[in-house]
């Protein structure tokens, strides 16, 4: 096959991954990343002198598409696994949640709740025909499966703080393959999930791919954002970034939707409509440097009227403190609608809130503890997937011949996720390299 000039609009992981497939096999490639980070929603931040994940990032035993690629990179010696302990607090006290001994011992719901609730977690770690279930929203599917009592206590208050006025417009597919994934990393039901990570977060996964793209050929441009997709009699020819002109025999997008649609040509105006259809939850997250830890869980879900974000994540008792510099991380993520005054109340006032909130999680909690805060954003961070959202996920291949999308609704019924996306850009770059 001839090599192609290739552009990638997007320096995350999809979209170095796609660069790295295809630098591969030979072709020529330009990434255009318009931020001066590569990584996406997998980038990191500074916290003191080192960089940390912008984000919570953890790895799952069944996360193959991410685990080949650390181990071609041969970063196999940087990935480590470590239980991965759940909590639930729900209206003032905190409940272990790891083992089938912690749900029986979960006082929050009756007896006849627990088991169904266990049932049910069961059901998913097995269940594979998830089309059975594509009609049904999220919340019918669980009050048929585990009741009322466990659905309100436990459910509810996750899904209503996670997708505001969505809550009960997402699909149960979408649920259950959460459930899913985190269950597969079990060996068994009673031994805890192990999770992954790797030394150095995600950063060490973004700069192993970039400096492979380059040392191969391949460019890479920061500052660089795209601003026009160029076509030619119903094909692509190009991308426009500033003042310069990038040609092209083929384009992947490796951005969100909504900042796909304004770059689409006039001669995909029905295109950029039907892509325009598919809704997005904005994300804040705190990044909280500690002096010590609040629980000795990773995951903290949270139920209680009186706090307005549905989990914490103590990082630091999954990835060891020691490469933070003694630092006990915490990571507070508030997903919310654009149009949600969440997401525009002043950084200050957003801290001052969680901190009273934290002092209801635990009540030995000082703001002594606290030595630094980071406030993170990103406008599309989590698509809505309602019922038979199957029939309106963008396909890999768009309309316009030599036009290809990589986005996290492509995953369905998955959520997004490394690994997730590190499987579709592969699969992006043979499709190109074949055609």
């Amino acid at each position: 096959m001839p090599k192609k000039k290739v552009v990638i609009i997007g320096g995350g992981i999809s979209g170095l991954t796609a660069a790295y497939e295809l630098t591969r096999r030979g072709h020529q490639v330009t990434v255009l990343e318009q931020r001066e980070l590569l990584g996406g929603l997998a980038r990191s931040v500074q916290l003191g002198e080192r960089y940390i994940e912008r984000y919570y990032h953890f790895i799952c035993r069944g996360d193959q598409h991410l685990i080949r690629l650390i181990n071609e990179l041969g970063l196999a010696s940087k990935l480590h696994w470590r239980p991965g302990r759940t909590s639930y607090f729900v209206q003032g006290h905190i409940y272990p949640f790891t083992s089938p001994l912690d749900l029986l011992r979960f006082s929050a719901i009756r007896p006849l709740s627990r088991l169904r609730f266990g049932l049910h977690a069961a059901r998913c770690r097995r269940m594979t025909n998830w089309e059975d279930i594509e009609d049904l929203t999220a919340e019918q599917w669980l009050i048929q499966a585990v009741g009322t009592e466990a659905y309100e206590v436990i459910w509810r208050p996750l899904l209503q703080t996670k997708f505001s006025r969505y809550y009960d417009q997402i699909s149960a597919p979408w649920l259950w393959h959460r459930i899913h994934r985190y269950s597969q990393s079990r060996r068994s039901l009673w031994r805890p999930e192990q999770l992954g990570y790797l030394e150095g977060g995600s950063q060490v996964l973004i700069d192993a791919l970039a400096d492979y793209i380059v040392d191969h050929g391949g460019a890479i441009q920061l500052n660089s954002a795209a601003s026009e997709i160029m076509e030619s009699h119903g094909k692509v020819v190009g991308v426009r970034a500033g003042e310069r002109d990038e040609e092209a025999d083929a384009v992947a997008s490796a951005i969100a939707l909504p900042e796909l649609v304004p770059l689409l040509p006039d001669s995909a105006a029905d295109y950029g409509q039907q892509l325009s259809g598919i809704d997005f939850m904005a994300v804040r997250c705190l990044l909280v440097a500690l002096e010590h830890n609040l629980t000795d869980s990773f995951w903290v879900n949270v139920s209680d009227s009186r706090i307005f974000f549905n989990g914490l994540i103590e990082y630091s008792n999954l990835n060891p403190w020691q490469q933070y510099g003694g630092a006990q991380i915490l990571y507070i993520p508030m997903y919310m609608p654009a149009d949600e005054e969440l997401f525009v109340w002043p950084q200050e006032e957003l801290i001052e809130a969680v901190i009273g909130c934290l002092e209801i999680l635990c009540p030995q909690f000082d703001r002594s503890w606290i030595r630094e805060v980071i406030v993170t954003q990103d406008l599309y961070a989590q698509a809505i997937c309602p019922p038979q959202f199957s029939q309106r996920q963008p396909a890999l291949a768009a309309p316009l011949t030599g036009l290809y999308v990589l986005d996290s609704t492509q995953l369905y019924p998955s959520d997004r996720c490394l690994s997730g996306m590190i499987g579709l850009a592969r699969t992006v770059g043979e499709m190109i390299d074949s055609r």
